[in-house]
């Protein structure tokens, strides 16, 4: 899964990285070393002239369907596999895709002496591009929310031992196929939600200061001494 990720670099160069215009509405997230579910975080998607935007969302789905946000499931993952065919993210699949670029992404491993968390990068330090899907609710004179989910595959080697489900990632050279609105059949896209080579992956294992959804700052991405396992 993906519950936890950071996201510090300035908008201007994930932008640049996804060739995309900067949209701030109604204002610019911060830089975020520890970014939990319902944060508002850059997202980057396509527009209905043909180009592309970075902009904030919410993380944690508010489908459009819903009743009262405040009472909606709010789904901060969707199985990759599976999401072709749900009724919550089926159309989204062909119409509302997008990525989330962040620097890297925490994952926990389950020891006795409790979860020990690590952080996971690309091995060339470019941003990474996780595989989203998006939403807007609307009703009445009510705000209008804008949100998302992170796409999730079975975890590769080396992910899986920590945890065994892992962000779906998008490649810089796929990100035009990924977010093209012309192609709103999810099949044509799929094969693009496989789980990431771990060669082009890296770990380290980070303070515990991270557990906290409340902790901030560089030192969370940190590496640090490993802890023992047993």
């Amino acid at each position: 899964m993906c519950g936890r990720f950071d996201q510090h670099t300035l908008s201007y160069r994930y932008a640049g990285y996804i060739d995309a215009m900067v949209r701030v509405a109604p204002e610019e997230p911060p830089p975020r070393y520890n970014v939990a579910p319902q944060s508002r975080v850059w997202v980057g998607r396509a527009t209905r002239d043909g180009g592309r935007e970075l902009t904030p969302l919410l993380w944690g789905l508010v489908s459009y369907w819903d009743d009262d946000p405040k009472k909606a499931v709010k789904p901060i993952n969707a199985r990759s596999e599976s999401a072709a065919s749900r009724p919550m993210f089926r159309k989204l699949m062909a119409i509302h895709r997008c990525v989330v670029p962040v620097d890297g992404f925490y994952e926990w491993r389950k020891t006795p002496a409790g979860r020990l968390p690590y952080y996971i990068r690309l091995a060339d330090d470019a941003p990474m591009l996780l595989a989203g899907l998006w939403d807007r609710w609307r009703r009445g004179d009510a705000d209008t929310i804008e949100s998302f989910t992170i796409l999730t595959t079975p975890a590769n080697p080396s992910i899986a031992t920590l945890h065994d489900r892992m962000p779906a990632i998008i490649d810089r050279a796929d990100v035009a196929r990924w977010l093209d609105r012309d192609e709103q059949d999810p099949a044509m896209v799929q094969g693009l939600l496989e789980p990431y080579p771990m060669e082009r992956l890296r770990a380290h294992p980070v303070s515990r200061s991270v557990n906290s959804a409340s902790s901030e700052g560089a030192e969370l991405i940190a590496p640090v001494e490993a802890e023992p396992v047993a």
